[in-house]
């Protein structure tokens, strides 16, 4: 998985709108965002850990049986801040 992946941009880049809206951006709410319709729940879970453990959002998540559980975004890094604006 890469950052440059067009599914991690596109996870990536909806946790940020959740959060323009909203204080927390959690696991149903990203899988319900139009642009990752097209992925399954299984590869959100895998593109938000990934984000989380890179430092691009701030957020805390549970895992179970080797599966995402919960996850709670709560902000977006200035590491993430700065990768926002290399997409723009």
């Amino acid at each position: 998985m890469n950052v440059n992946d067009p599914e991690v941009i596109n996870v990536f880049l909806s946790v940020n709108e959740i959060l323009q809206k909203k204080p927390v951006a959690t696991f149903k709410d990203v899988i319900g965002m139009p642009k990752c319709k097209r992925y399954s729940v299984k590869e959100i879970g895998e593109i938000l850990e990934f984000l989380r453990r890179n430092r691009l959002i701030k957020a805390s998540s549970q895992f179970g049986c080797s599966e995402l559980l919960s996850f709670s975004a709560t902000a977006i890094t200035q590491e993430g801040k700065a990768y926002l604006q290399r997409l723009s």
